[in-house]
């Protein structure tokens, strides 16, 4: 059975605080401090801020907030006592899970910021950062493209890649393969005309399925004909096997 952390209390008076994990935890947003410290002036503290000592960051030993930043600054701006937790964590890999973990219910969390947070740990997700700063393409998507070299088409995006992403558990196949499908499908919307966010998500996973499937798939070929048949791609459509016929049509 587990013990239950002991809750400990911070005056902001005196001399100690708490360090931040920058570079790391996601970004401190002064709009989200001052939201919370609103909240906190109507309902009051309802919940401790999650820190632990360590050393392996900058070969210094400090307490860092694990969770519960911008609580510890609305806090501090209010000028109340910090009611705070303390966890052991052994190693930057103990710390990315950590940071994911206990924000994973958090609706401020994009997926950016679990990106950031393994990114110290996983070089895959460097990568990830870097594809999705250099294609066009929405994260979900791209994120399977290199995973599997495939994806498919959700209103809501992929929640088995989604649920990779936060777990620390992404991971590129083959980035050879992944990148010779990106710039495809990057030179392919360079022709045909933008749609509405789900005919493109559908546009792109056909387009991939179809390369994919393609027995002999010629690149040069294939970009000459869709920019004659470009005008058949002008009316958005959510059928994906229309968009398989007419990829299937023009090749």
């Amino acid at each position: 059975m587990k013990k239950t952390l002991e809750i400990k209390t911070l005056k902001t008076t005196g001399n100690k605080g708490f360090s931040v994990l920058a570079g790391i935890n996601r970004a401190i947003i002064p709009s989200h401090v001052t939201k919370l410290a609103n909240s906190l002036e109507k309902m009051g503290v309802v919940r401790p801020v999650v820190v632990s000592t360590i050393d392996f960051v900058d070969g210094i030993k400090k307490t860092y907030i694990i969770d519960g930043q911008h609580l510890y600054h609305g806090l501090m701006r209010m000028g109340w006592d910090i009611p705070y937790t303390e966890i052991v964590i052994k190693d930057s890999v103990d710390l990315a899970e950590h940071l994911a973990l206990l924000n994973a219910s958090s609706k401020s969390w994009s997926m950016r910021d679990y990106i950031t947070v393994w990114s110290n740990v996983n070089k895959d997700y460097v990568k990830l950062n870097k594809y999705f700063n250099t294609y066009d393409i929405e994260l979900n998507q791209l994120a399977e493209i290199l995973m599997n070299n495939s994806c498919v088409a959700r209103v809501g995006g992929n929640h088995v890649i989604s649920r990779n992403i936060k777990k620390g558990e992404f991971t590129i196949d083959d980035e050879k393969r992944s990148i010779y499908i990106l710039n495809c499908v990057t030179d392919a919307l360079k022709i045909i005309p933008r749609m509405d966010r789900l005919s493109n998500k559908l546009f792109i996973a056909s387009y991939v399925s179809f390369i994919n499937t393609c027995v002999k798939y010629d690149h040069a070929q294939f970009m000459s004909s869709l920019k004659v048949h470009k005008d058949k791609f002008k009316l958005s459509t959510q059928d994906q096997e229309e968009f398989k016929k007419l990829l299937k049509s023009i090749s």
